[in-house]
């Protein structure tokens, strides 16, 4: 049996309709499989009872089936949006890989679609990827979405739904709405209608519209001829993709260390990390979270012969201002970065706090 889908046709919600789209990324808990933008057709050809994805006749690996009940997740980004176009396709492709590996070491299977400003990622355990993603850097904000057509009655459903679910009791609600693409309905005009759609769906005078401070705030974001319904974010913790930037060395002496190492990763870059601290392993494994490619930590060596083997572009020390001005500086022939100089120390017991609990 062969399947054959053009990669202009919809994403696919689960392997049953087995519909390909461009840039979709495709996970299985112990392979990844990362497809490129193609302008020929995939196949999926059933092999052993198991997909085979085929392209260009080639045969790319196996996938596993995720199990029916499939949720979408919209991922919003920042400052990877803000770049130019190859350098964005770059940003977003190792976005996606580092959510990917993050995802497999979880064991959830997920599928991630990449479009102009977000990704979708379908998952079959919504809460542990959203567990994920809030740890994901790069990753600015997430909402659990359901998915329908770009049509007002379709969009209208799904937003009374949502108001009938956290406005039993009444209050105030109001629609927000976006969209990319060409409608014959304006972003104002959908919200409009949508809106009194939602109103008329309630006994008259139990619910009402409050644009200002509303009990509950109904998004919607259509792109093209699909539309994402919710009403929740969860933020991320922004900056940019790890391993966007360069690989640097983090010597950890104490705690603080491991919020610098934090800090830099929010700014893609890679870490090695050498521990010099009486930091226990669940101290030292908080930061795994947040890094799905972490491997440990180096031991019993010097920086600079670490800096040589691993090939760092630089030093990264968890000093504060006051630390700074009293220590002699390393010079380990590369640049040094101190993350917390910069920070009053209330701001670091805040972000201690956060990263550790």
């Amino acid at each position: 049996m062969i399947w054959k889908r053009q990669l202009s046709e919809s994403p696919m919600t689960c392997w049953q309709s087995a519909h390909l789209s461009p840039f979709f990324s495709i996970l299985s808990p112990d392979r990844l499989i990362i497809t490129e933008q193609c302008d020929k057709s995939f196949s999926i050809v059933a092999y052993q009872d198991c997909p085979v994805l085929v392209c260009r006749g080639k045969v790319i690996n196996r996938i596993y089936s995720l199990r029916r009940s499939v949720a979408t997740i919209l991922v919003r980004y920042g400052e990877t949006g803000l770049k130019g176009p190859p350098v964005r396709r770059r940003f977003e492709a190792l976005l996606v890989e580092n959510i990917l590996r993050a995802h497999s070491h979880k064991k959830i299977n997920c599928v991630v679609e990449r479009q102009r400003g977000r990704l979708f990622v379908n998952s079959d355990n919504p809460e542990g990827s959203v567990g994920i993603l809030s740890r994901t850097f790069g990753v600015v904000s997430i909402s659990e979405a359901e998915e329908c057509t770009s049509g007002v009655d379709d969009i209208s459903k799904l937003a009374i739904e949502s108001a009938k679910k956290h406005l039993s009791k009444g209050g105030a609600f109001a629609i927000r709405s976006r969209r990319t693409g060409t409608h014959d309905y304006t972003s104002m005009q959908l919200a409009a209608k949508v809106g009194e759609n939602v109103l008329n769906a309630f006994p008259k005078g139990s619910i009402k519209v409050d644009l200002g401070d509303p009990d509950l705030e109904i998004f919607i974001e259509v792109r093209n001829n699909k539309s994402y319904v919710f009403s929740d974010k969860v933020q991320g913790p922004g900056g940019l993709p790890l391993r966007s930037q360069g690989k640097v060395l983090s010597i950890i002496e104490d705690r603080k260390s491991l919020l610098s190492s934090w800090l830099m990763m929010r700014r893609g870059c890679s870490m090695v990390f050498l521990n010099k601290s009486k930091l226990d392993a669940e101290e030292l494994g908080s930061i795994e979270p947040w890094n799905p490619w972490w491997n440990g930590a180096v031991e019993d060596e010097e920086a600079e012969d670490v800096i040589k083997l691993r090939h760092c572009k630089g030093l990264v020390l968890g000093w504060t201002l006051e630390e700074f001005q009293k220590k002699e500086s390393p010079r380990p022939g590369v640049p040094v970065f101190y993350p917390l100089v910069g920070l009053v120390p209330d701001e670091i017991d805040e972000r201690m706090k956060f990263l550790f609990g």
